[in-house]
């Protein structure tokens, strides 16, 4: 009988919504919104869904909304937390705190080549999504190799968490903003050392 693959599953955590404007880019350099009351909501029912998990480790990005969300899975879950930088949502420079009507108003041809090709453009100072991408992965991985076998947690954004799925199932970024990954949701992938498998997808 072949012996089955022994691998680390990780449950990434979208924050609930934040207490922030929706048409407007997060500026996390100098603004840290917490949770909405309906992003609080969203955190509870995302640690009573793991409620009844065994969890190793839970990893969160250091802004207040994911850092809320995790506390929540905390006080049900009674798991050990930890932070990490590298978790962070992707920055947009000069666009950073505008609405997107500002963004299209004052900076039209960005705005349209943004549109077109979100993968290729990137606005003045900003972080490409592909250094993005590797900024997220090297975080991933050395959890990864640090809890193999282990069942990780790991409340962050969207952006991070859409970069680990099109990782974890050989996605083209090109195709990133085509998963859904809803407030509270959460996305448990089991990654072993031949194939990775997604067990579920934005589950609330």
């Amino acid at each position: 009988m072949r012996e089955k693959e022994k691998s680390t599953s990780v449950i990434f955590v979208r924050h609930g919504q934040a207490d922030f404007p929706h048409d407007r880019l997060y500026c996390d350099e100098r603004e840290d919104p917490g949770l909405a009351p309906a992003g609080k909501l969203q955190a509870e029912a995302a640690a009573e869904l793991l409620a009844n998990e065994h969890l190793d480790i839970l990893i969160a990005s250091p802004m207040r909304r994911t850092q809320m969300t995790a506390e929540a899975i905390v006080r049900k879950t009674q798991v050990t937390m930890t932070t990490d930088p590298r978790l962070k949502e992707r920055p947009f420079g000069i666009w950073d705190g505008l609405y997107f009507d500002d963004i299209a108003r004052d900076y039209p041809e960005g705005f349209k080549a943004w549109k077109i090709n979100p993968v290729e453009f990137v606005p003045e100072g900003g972080e490409t999504i592909r250094d993005h991408h590797l900024r997220i992965l090297s975080a991933l991985n050395d959890h990864l190799r640090a809890h193999e076998g282990e069942t990780i947690v790991i409340t962050a954004h969207v952006g991070p968490i859409r970069m680990c799925i099109c990782d974890a199932l050989a996605i083209p970024l090109e195709n990133y903003r085509q998963l859904s990954v809803d407030y509270g949701s959460l996305t448990r992938i089991n990654y072993g050392r031949r194939q990775n498998n997604l067990i579920y997808l934005n589950r609330q």
